[in-house]
């Protein structure tokens, strides 16, 4: 819950907003090393390396979504610590740090390497909502998506470079992994440092007895509970068919047979340099436009990317298909960062946050299990199919919401 208003003025909220600002561009540009390195590399490590089961391999884009549930927990106990709300953004940077660190030991065994991981990425996805309290106090809301854009934009900056060492250090030696492991730690400590430094306002406890208590706005908001279906039907076409990207550049089964490097290239570099270019004019679409006009867009190229990737016969294909993830994520990002502010209530932004990543949690941490397991059944191809037609689906729902909201 958002502390109560504290009147500031326009010099004060000014000064404000600039310290976030820049406190926020310089934690936000280590970020793609740490994002990058989980969703890309664990998943690489686990496949080539560990030769890992579909359950593992699962385990690792579900990572996140372990965090994304638990934040309405999180949430009802954070309070009590009387922190700012930076305070215990930096405590999880530095508790991913040294988690990641652990994971990096784990070059013998797969156990100690994903358990360490696995955690430590689900510690990191519990930031969403606290971000989205300091974003809803300390920006004005006409700002406010254009400021985000710009930290989401450095947040993949570093992460190409990032990419293509990675990819080459695997290439060469794919036993010295945790290498990179060791540089997303440090990337946490950093981050950790930046967003500590962060203005930000004392988490207030939440008047609710039950943690899970918040949960009832998403059949008391009728408009944002349909929001909330239209996100799961997105998300679950997406992140079923999403960590099947490297199983299909892999697999003997199709023809691509993509080295390290070009993995990197097509999971990594293409998508992060397309969202440096596009994010800032998706913060400027998501200001001055329609939300479900600018999220229908964003879908329409999700769904393009989905088929365009999965339905190449050759690298080139595959990075044509990355670029339209890199596209489609631009704007995903700070559609999916930002919609709340659009529909909840002055001072509920967090709870509403935080319904919408427990939410989010539940259809991530199942979509990676159920694509590995499906695909054991049916071709790659016809489960990303199956995906596309989900995000269709998506799309179809946003006119009568639209509709209803506006009533």
């Amino acid at each position: 819950m958002i502390s109560p208003a504290i009147q500031n003025t326009d010099s004060e909220a000014e000064d404000i907003a600039r310290r976030t600002l820049r406190w926020d561009m310089i934690r936000s540009s280590l970020a793609g090393f740490i994002d990058a390195g989980w969703r890309t590399f664990a998943l690489l490590v686990v496949t080539r390396y560990f030769d890992g089961s579909s359950f593992a391999k699962a385990l690792v884009p579900a990572a996140f979504m372990v965090g994304l549930i638990t934040t309405p927990i999180a949430l009802f106990y954070y309070p009590r610590l009387r922190m700012r709300t930076s305070s215990i953004c930096s405590i999880n940077y530095l508790c991913a740090g040294c988690l990641f660190l652990v994971a990096a030991t784990g070059s013998d065994k797969l156990w100690i390497f994903l358990g360490a991981g696995t955690i430590g990425a689900a510690v990191l996805a519990q930031q969403m909502p606290l971000l989205v309290h300091i974003y809803s106090t300390n920006y004005a809301s006409a700002i406010r998506g254009k400021r985000v854009s710009y930290a989401i934009t450095l947040s993949v900056a570093l992460a190409p470079i990032f990419g293509w060492f990675g990819g080459q250090l695997l290439e060469r030696d794919i036993s010295a992994f945790p290498i990179l492991f060791q540089i997303m730690a440090g990337a946490c400590f950093f981050s950790g440092a930046c967003i500590y430094m962060t203005p930000s306002r004392i988490l207030q406890p939440s008047p609710k007895s039950n943690p899970m208590a918040h949960l009832s706005i998403a059949w008391k908001d009728k408009v944002f509970g349909c929001m909330l279906g239209m996100w799961m039907i997105l998300g679950f076409g997406n992140l079923t068919t999403m960590p099947l990207q490297i199983e299909y550049m892999t697999s003997n089964e199709y023809s691509i047979q993509a080295t390290n490097t070009q993995i990197a290239i097509a999971a990594i570099v293409i998508p992060s340099i397309t969202r440096i270019i596009a994010t800032s004019i998706w913060g400027h679409l998501f200001d001055a436009f329609n939300f479900f006009l600018v999220r229908g867009l964003a879908s329409c190229i999700q769904l393009a990317a989905i088929v365009a990737f999965f339905f190449a016969d050759s690298i080139l294909g595959i990075y044509f298909g990355a670029f339209g993830y890199g596209l489609a994520l631009a704007g995903g990002n700070v559609n999916w960062s930002l919609w709340v502010t659009k529909f909840a209530p002055v001072g509920q932004e967090t709870n509403y946050m935080a319904v919408h990543t427990f939410t989010a949690g539940m259809r991530g941490l199942v979509a990676p299990f159920i694509g590995f397991y499906m695909i054991q059944f049916f071709s790659i191809q016809g489960w990303a199919l199956f995906g596309s037609l989900l995000v269709g689906l998506s799309i179809c729902l946003l006119y009568p919401i639209s509709r209803l909201a506006r009533r």
